[in-house]
């Protein structure tokens, strides 16, 4: 059993909890003959454990814990959980049992999401807009009823601002950006006012796949 497959847990009252019940499952005879368990690594447990029960109710009494309390708490967790892990590591995945799984919170693994760039192209609109700003909308067209992107794709956007009439082969974008919303707000200066911001986007994935290109858009800044 790979050493991450059960969940040993990192707050100390659910490790206590936790040891409470895999230490005594380990050392019951059947299971340390199925689990192969080596003798030196479980005396070794065994040693930590019976130590950490007292420390445990000195560490839990407010009249009485102190930094040495603490630390030996924290050496014994340390060492309880390099001990389950060696345990654990010889145990093969072929023996376990549903009841080992519950004990030792072992869950069955979820396949990994793939992640790929959208087949579709986001559709972009104007919201609104006034003096020196625009608010765009993003849309994703597969799922209309929703304002999310696809899985793992955010929108890529590229503006550019020139006089009007360009025609779009003769557009060269730049500003390129990134939004993780389903509208952004673009800002202009007082020099831009009355020049045309065309606009256009992109699906795109952390590795740098894009979708197909939206359409372009233009309009004229207040």
């Amino acid at each position: 059993m790979s050493h991450y497959d059960a969940r040993i847990p990192t707050k100390d009252d659910d490790k206590n909890s936790y040891y409470i019940v895999v230490v005594p499952y380990i050392n019951d005879v059947n299971n340390q003959l199925r689990f192969k368990t080596t003798p030196s690594v479980l005396a070794t447990l065994n040693l930590n454990y019976g130590l950490w029960g007292p420390n445990w109710v000195k560490y839990n009494d407010k009249f009485i814990v102190n930094k040495t309390i603490t630390d030996l708490k924290d050496s014994l967790e340390a060492k309880i959980d390099d001990s389950l892990d060696l345990i654990y590591g010889d145990i093969p995945d072929s023996i376990l049992s549903d009841d080992d799984k519950k004990k030792f919170l072992i869950f069955d693994r979820k396949p990994p999401t793939v992640i790929v760039a959208s087949p579709v192209s986001p559709e972009l609109r104007m919201d609104s807009a006034g003096h020196l700003w625009a608010k765009i909308l993003f849309h994703n067209p597969a799922t209309p009823t929703s304002k999310e992107a696809p899985v793992g794709n955010f929108v890529f956007f590229e503006a550019y601002i020139g006089e009007a009439g360009i025609a779009d082969a003769d557009l060269i974008f730049t500003h390129g950006n990134v939004c993780s919303s389903s509208s952004h707000t673009f800002h202009f200066t007082n020099d831009q006012v009355g020049k045309t911001c065309y606009l256009h986007c992109y699906y795109q994935i952390k590795k740098g796949d894009r979708s197909p290109e939206s359409v372009i858009i233009s309009f004229m800044i207040m």
